[in-house]
């Protein structure tokens, strides 16, 4: 059943004998393309979406988002929910091949740790080998199966 997920009743905790099976709700969340236009924007509106009353601020990295889809920033916990990506296609062009180009390229320039792994992704970018920034966020997202993934326009 779309939308919900099964739990057995339990007393204080304990399985009970003769558990009965309930479905309950799965909660939504929406993140809205229309919101942002670039990777910083993204991360701000996945902030806003997932993490609720933090003393401290999340990370703006590919590493982060993994972990907040995790649930525990205060809107979820490790229960499934149902993640709706409004107006996926405009954020598609925005995370795309020039975005994802000028992010490896500011990697480069910075000249910090994983230089060449950066090179190297960019290489590949340029050969219509590599993922872009999108592709890289759709492939986190798509790792938690307690998520259900929903794409509109």
């Amino acid at each position: 059943m779309p939308g919900f997920f099964p739990c057995l009743q339990t007393v204080s905790g304990q399985a009970m004998k003769n558990p009965v099976k309930f479905m309950i709700p799965m909660k939504t969340l929406i993140i809205n393309g229309e919101n942002f236009s670039d990777l910083q924007g993204f991360y701000e509106e996945i902030n806003r979406v997932f993490t609720k009353d933090l003393a401290w601020e999340t990370g703006h990295n590919f590493d982060a988002l993994n972990d907040i889809l995790y649930g525990g920033f205060g809107v979820f916990e490790e229960e499934p929910i149902i993640l709706t990506w409004k107006n996926i296609s405009k954020s598609k062009t925005d995370l795309g091949l020039n975005a994802t180009k000028t992010y490896y390229e500011n990697r480069i320039s910075a000249n910090g740790i994983n230089t060449e792994h950066f090179r190297n992704k960019l290489d590949e970018l340029k050969n219509n080998n590599g993922q872009t920034l999108f592709d890289i966020i759709v492939e986190i997202i798509n790792r938690h199966n307690q998520i259900k993934f929903q794409q509109e326009n």
